[in-house]
């Protein structure tokens, strides 16, 4: 039995984004999903700034651009009467941020994108197969209980890495993959194998929530926002270019103490009495679900060769829109760390950075969405002031997502030594931009050149372009060297040259013709220098644990 290299469990948009990464690296992998059938419900609806620049190097951003749409308006009222109009509009494209604004899209079709772009790479989502249980070389997880393990770890030497069970209509099989991720959303199977402790906290707070059509609105392309007199709040949300809406409402025990099942009934009943609109009727539920307000997350984002990621090791309130993005950026950041261990060009301590990393995104994740959970449903004091307070909050709040770019700069993968006149940093994104490739002078830019398995240097001076080719000879296939010159100024040989035709790369960087420039495979800033020394990337190169390639890879090479 030939091993995987990684085993995905979980198909939602974590487990899609890593397996698409994978897949375009030349890995081997394979992705399982216990539905049977794809997830119908929106659940998620919105994609941030970073999450489309993701998508846009893993060749799906176009797909997600047509069935999306900028959603600039929200409506909201305070009971029957209308509190505020907002309206913020959206901003345009530029240059450095191709992806300025955040768009609605329901979550069903975010995953259907992926789905397709993962077919087109030559894989596929396993439905209707479950994990039953996996154990490692170091005995992490649980005995599959097939008794093979001992033929399992010699056939693989001292270790064997992950040993899995799947079952898929009654049948078992036995898998070995050199790790396995779990992206099994919040119930996570493989979180709880492992024992991992899910710390926070569960309330009480409820709220039924369907995909549903809707009569009654006049402004059809706005989100409406009711809360009632005690408090409870409606949302209606426009799915974009389809004819439901996502409704939201949440809800309250009866007086026995039960809560209201997931019915047509009790939404409606809902809507017409917080809103006091007879005339908003909901017809022909394609999805319904009650959802329980929880604030978790692990501490331990890798056991082993075993990572969680996505609502496997953090959930939260749903008001910000975080929760699908910040799956997808998990996976993100895995996905380039694994190829190159994997590939033999990095070592195990890389993926160490998987937790370094993401764990504090995920701390401030929770606690801004709880920040804008308790803005949205108020205490009744202050009420009174919701039009003052509330207004300028929300407008602040959908300027501030335009920048949904979490940063990496207290990294070890992120050594900085720029002054604080740069208007980048190591562990910002590295800005885009356009430029013209040297050798026949045709249009590209810097984003179309990040995209890939490989690290990019950037050089803006022939002598380190020279010094740089000459440090990285050793990891070619994983360093691309790229010298960035003003038009009319003499080509570099041996190294990729750009021309900065109108000067934007360089205001953009704040390079000067010394500045010596890492972006990772993620497209993040790794190293800036403006004064390097001739070891600085070496140095850099040491501390993101690369290492030259063996003579005899086992892998393919990487596919884009």
């Amino acid at each position: 039995m030939t091993p995987l290299d990684v085993l995905i469990v979980g198909a939602g948009p974590t487990g899609l984004t890593l397996a698409c990464d994978l897949i375009r690296r030349g890995l081997t992998c394979r992705i399982v999903e216990q539905s049977r059938t794809p997830q119908t419900g929106s659940r998620g609806f919105t994609l941030k700034p970073r999450s489309l620049e993701v998508l846009d190097d893993l060749g799906a951003v176009h797909r997600v651009l047509a069935a999306a749409q900028v959603q600039s308006r929200t409506r909201f009222h305070l009971g029957e009467p209308l509190l505020f109009d907002l309206w913020v509009p959206p901003a345009a494209p530029g240059p450095q941020r191709p992806y300025p604004n955040s768009l609605a899209i329901p979550q069903w079709r975010t995953e259907a994108v992926m789905r397709e772009r993962l077919a087109e790479l030559g894989g596929v989502v396993e439905f209707g197969c479950r994990l039953t249980g996996f154990h490692t070389g170091d005995g992490q997880g649980e005995d599959p209980g097939d008794g093979q393990g001992e033929d399992l770890g010699e056939d693989l030497g001292e270790d064997p890495g992950v040993t899995a069970t799947l079952e898929r209509d009654g049948v078992t099989e036995t898998v070995r993959a050199s790790y396995l991720v779990g992206a099994d959303g919040g119930r996570s199977t493989v979180r709880r194998r492992l024992g991992l402790a899910f710390s926070g906290s569960t309330d009480d707070a409820r709220a039924l929530i369907a995909d549903v059509h809707v009569d009654g609105p006049r402004h059809r392309d706005a989100v409406h926002f009711w809360m009632a007199a005690d408090g409870h709040i409606v949302v209606l949300r426009p799915t974009p270019h389809a004819p439901t809406w996502q409704v939201v409402a949440s809800l309250a025990p009866d007086a026995d103490g039960a809560w209201p099942e997931a019915s047509l009934e009790h939404l409606q009943r809902a809507v017409t009495e917080r809103t006091g609109r007879g005339d908003i009727r909901l017809t022909d539920p394609a999805w319904l679900s009650v959802w329980r307000y929880n604030l978790r997350m692990i501490d331990t984002y890798r056991v082993g060769r075993v990572f969680l990621a996505g609502d496997a090791a953090h959930v939260h309130s749903p008001f910000g829109g975080f929760g699908m993005n910040t799956g997808i950026q998990d996976a993100y950041n895995l996905g380039w760390k694994l190829a190159l261990v994997l590939r033999g060009a990095a070592g195990d301590a890389l993926l160490d950075t998987y937790q370094t990393e993401r764990l504090p995104v995920a701390r401030t994740i929770l606690a801004e969405s709880d920040r804008r959970f308790a803005a949205a449903t108020p205490p009744r004091l202050i009420r009174p002031l919701l039009r003052a307070v509330l207004k300028p909050f929300f407008a602040r709040q959908q300027i501030r997502d335009r920048n949904d770019h979490p940063t990496y700069r207290t990294s070890p993968l992120s050594l900085d030594l720029a002054d604080r006149r740069s208007p980048v940093r190591a562990g910002d994104v590295a800005p885009d931009g356009p430029v013209r490739l040297g050798a026949d002078a045709s249009r590209t830019r810097l984003f179309d050149l990040f995209r890939g398995p490989h690290f990019t240097v950037l050089t803006f001076s022939a002598q380190h372009a020279g010094a740089a080719a000459h440090t990285v000879r050793d990891l070619a296939d994983h360093l691309r060297v790229c010298t960035v010159i003003a038009p009319g100024r003499r080509p570099v040989t041996g190294v990729t040259v750009l021309i900065d035709t109108e000067g934007r790369i360089r205001r953009a960087y704040g390079a000067r013709d010394s500045t010596l420039i890492v972006v990772r495979p993620d497209g993040y800033i790794g190293l800036i220098a403006h004064h390097p020394a001739d070891h600085t990337l070496r140095d850099y190169l040491a501390q993101a644990h690369l290492r030259p390639l063996p003579t005899a890879p086992s892998h393919a090479s990487a596919s884009r």
